[in-house]
């Protein structure tokens, strides 16, 4: 039985509410799940997803049985998502006034970009080169 895919990417939050609405109000993220962790938990399973991506991000809060993810709540968790018009993007988050950490910056392997979550999570952005 091989492993045939990645199934899920956990980003910690520090708030799921403004976490979610970070992601799918301001990133356009499809809303996969929003239900409690448990039955009468107060965190809740958040999953969203780019449109078609068969990749799923969860929103995390951490919990007791999670402490040690509390310190990365808000610092980079080298989260990559792919692009395909870094300009147009660019140009449509800052209009919604999302944090360039590092503006576009074009090398031979592809542009990358490196944005902040609501919570001050660093998303690196990459558009591949186009084919000639």
């Amino acid at each position: 039985m091989p492993i045939d895919r990645q199934d899920t990417v956990c980003i910690f939050v520090g708030d799921q509410n403004r976490a979610k609405d970070f992601y799918t109000k301001i990133l356009g993220f499809e809303l996969h799940a929003d239900a409690p962790l448990f039955p009468g938990a107060s965190a809740r399973w958040i999953e969203v997803a780019p449109k078609n991506s068969s990749t799923m991000v969860i929103l995390y809060l951490p919990d007791e049985n999670w402490q040690h993810y509390k310190q990365v709540v808000g610092k980079s968790q080298a989260v990559t998502f792919r692009v395909t018009d870094m300009a147009s993007l660019q140009k449509k988050l800052k209009a919604k006034v999302v944090k360039f950490v590092q503006e576009p910056d074009v090398q031979l392997w592809g542009t990358y970009a490196t944005i902040q979550d609501s919570k001050g999570n660093s998303l690196i952005l990459v558009e591949h080169p186009k084919s000639e």
